[in-house]
């Protein structure tokens, strides 16, 4: 799709609108920004495992150097000493000295809470994923409400200003008929109040139409209402319901988002068990600057560092505590989530089965309404029939188109419904293309 084709108001297609929506859709854009987010904080928890290297300097300037003698060693040497000699004082430390080092560390073991703060990584990471899908299933569950009913609003349109077109002629017909004295005046007034009643709807129609359009335009983050350039294809064949709950049950997004949440917080359950062990730790350093050391400071030293926390006030109890309740939270809405999946997949291919019986009826009405009106035109032309019986064969095929594009678009909403439930709502372009395809070649 070209840079700013539904920005032009130009025809747009049902896949270009969901590329539009893929890249100008702020919602999606957050969701991509926390999983980013996600993603940082397991690259974080993984770094846990490496060693950290410091380096350390120091500029430091004391009151007085520090310096020590022979009677602050043994304060009874003081007294032995030769009469004229001063106490003998060696100086450590000058009052202005600097140092500089680098210092590693590495932890050894940590009691599993290491291993636990990665695996809530990646369960946050793939939370945030499923977060991210079930998103997007909803806007393209919108996307297709709001596509498809501009076009039936423009449809709509059409339909509302044939009838107008044909109550206009059918009035034509009235006043000259009534001129010749062929029908009274109140056929004629019929004709006229049915065509204003028909004038009205055509604005109502027109005005939905350009409410259709802003909302498209929001959904899309456009300023101007693009022209849908797909057609509301007939729907496809129903698709078999337990096997739809069973593709639900593994691939619903909103339940893997549950699900990982549930795991992540079972990690946490065990990185805070965790904090009952002891830690060990490696460390290494290394003086870079070596003018100002002591005799007490050395070059370089390793060791290990061994911590073992025996009493912290149960605040370790009651942090597994607190995090063994939201795992088991997360366990329930789990459970929840499953049921309302499943019964939200039956509601779905209820409205769908529904929809398509709608449709056949509409289809199977249409070729009578469009023949009834025929025969009452014929009719009254030839006196046979009244205006009203003319009018009224009018709006009925006026309902019938409009209805049948309504059931489309309602299967095409529950069928949206369905996909996005099941974690398959990026095939809708192609099923859509698919439908299209299947009826231009009946057509022919």
């Amino acid at each position: 799709m070209a840079s700013g084709l539904a920005d032009a108001g130009e025809p747009l297609s049902f896949a270009d609108a969901m590329a539009r929506l893929e890249s100008n859709s702020h919602v999606l854009e957050a969701a991509r920004f926390e999983l980013s987010q996600a993603r940082a904080e397991l690259d974080q928890a993984r770094g846990r495992r490496l060693p950290t290297v410091n380096l350390e300097g120091r500029a430091t300037r004391l009151d007085s150097p520090l310096d020590v003698g022979l009677s602050d060693l043994a304060p009874t040497l003081g007294g032995l000493l030769p009469p004229g000699l001063g106490p003998i004082r060696y100086e450590i430390q000058s009052e202005q000295f600097y140092k500089l080092a680098v210092q590693a560390r590495m932890p050894l073991y940590t009691g599993g809470r290491i291993g636990a703060g990665i695996a809530a990584g990646e369960a946050g990471a793939e939370a945030s994923e499923a977060a991210l899908a079930a998103t997007r299933g909803q806007l393209h569950e919108l996307l297709v409400q709001r596509y498809f009913g501009l076009v039936l609003a423009e449809q709509a349109v059409a339909v509302r200003a044939a009838t107008v077109a044909g109550l206009s002629r059918h009035v034509a017909d009235a006043t000259r008929l009534e001129e010749e004295g062929l029908i009274a005046r109140a056929e004629r007034l019929r004709a006229n109040v049915a065509l204003a009643e028909a004038e009205r709807e055509l604005a109502s129609a027109r005005e939905r139409g350009v409410l259709a359009g802003a909302a498209l335009a929001a959904l899309l983050g456009v300023a101007d209402a693009p022209r849908p350039s797909s057609p509301i294809p007939p729907p496809p064949e129903s698709p078999a319901l337990p096997g739809l709950i069973d593709q639900a049950q593994r691939a619903n997004p909103t339940l893997a988002e549950v699900r990982s949440r549930q795991a992540q917080a079972d990690a946490a359950v065990r990185a805070e068990r965790g904090s009952f062990l002891p830690t060990l730790g490696a460390f290494g350093r290394r003086e870079l600057y070596t003018g100002d050391l002591t005799l007490l400071d050395p070059d370089w030293a390793v060791g290990l560092v061994a911590e073992w926390t025996l009493f912290d006030g149960f605040q370790r109890r009651a942090r597994v505590d607190q995090a063994a309740a939201r795992s088991d939270r997360l366990a329930a809405l789990r459970a929840d989530a499953e049921r309302q999946i499943e019964l939200l997949v039956r509601q779905r291919h209820e409205q769908l089965v529904t929809a398509r019986a709608r449709l056949d009826s509409f289809s199977a009405t249409r070729e009578l309404a469009e023949e009834s009106l025929r025969v009452q035109q014929r009719a009254f032309e030839e006196g046979l029939a009244s205006s009203l019986d003319v009018i009224d064969a009018e709006l009925a095929l006026s309902r019938v188109r409009l209805g049948e594009l309504e059931a489309r678009l309602q299967a095409w909403s529950a069928l949206a419904g369905l996909y996005a439930a099941s974690g398959q709502s990026a095939l809708l372009p192609e099923r859509i293309e698919a439908q299209l395809a299947l009826a231009h070649i009946l057509s022919d």
